[in-house]
């Protein structure tokens, strides 16, 4: 007889395949027991969830283009004082 509960490493694939597609509701809902149970699963559901949102924040982010970005010259004092006192 199959059992009916998802282990953890069934429940890690399903979450991260629930992120692009509709699981079957049959794997939804046994998915949704585990997390219930399974504060480690509900763990890595929420860093995926929380990856996904920074991968894409950051896509929508202009790099900073080396060439226009310029320190003070307080700053670069700063640091010529900082890096001379290292033996």
């Amino acid at each position: 007889m199959r059992h009916w509960m998802f282990r953890c490493n069934d429940v890690s694939q399903k979450v991260s395949q629930s992120l692009d597609a509709s699981l079957p509701f049959h794997h939804r809902m046994a998915v949704w027991m585990h997390l219930l149970m399974c504060r480690y699963c509900a763990r890595f559901r929420r860093q995926l969830i929380m990856l996904r949102k920074v991968s894409r924040h950051m896509d929508d982010e202009p790099s900073i283009d080396e060439t226009t970005a310029t320190l003070s010259n307080e700053t670069k004092e700063r640091i010529k004082k900082v890096l001379r006192a290292i033996p």
